[in-house]
């Protein structure tokens, strides 16, 4: 219970960091535009983009039931919509296939 609370509190505290979240999502983007190339979400994972893929879903757990505020953060960093669907697609295709090891 208390690991719960604690990894409420860490995802409120970025929630709240607005800088921390568009640095991050600012990040993003560039691996986000990647995966609109060729090979898409399929491609062989990087290192560094796993460590991409596990910031951005932690800003993602940070802004749930916030899609507004989630909204505006990712436009603030650079992300159009469409970046911001295959970031998803992608983190949910690494966590697939982490679930596969």
């Amino acid at each position: 219970m208390a690991e719960y609370t604690d990894d409420m509190k860490e995802l409120t505290a970025l929630r709240e960091d607005e800088k921390r979240c568009v640095r991050i999502l600012a990040a993003c983007r560039r691996f986000a535009v990647n995966l609109g190339g060729d090979a898409g979400y399929y491609a062989t994972f990087a290192q560094n983009e796993e460590v991409l893929l596990d910031s951005f879903q932690q800003v993602l757990a940070a802004h749930q039931n916030y899609d507004q505020l989630f909204a505006q953060r990712c436009q603030r960093a650079g992300l159009t919509p469409a970046d911001v669907q295959r970031l998803r697609a992608r983190l949910q295709f690494w966590l697939s296939s982490q679930e596969d090891v």
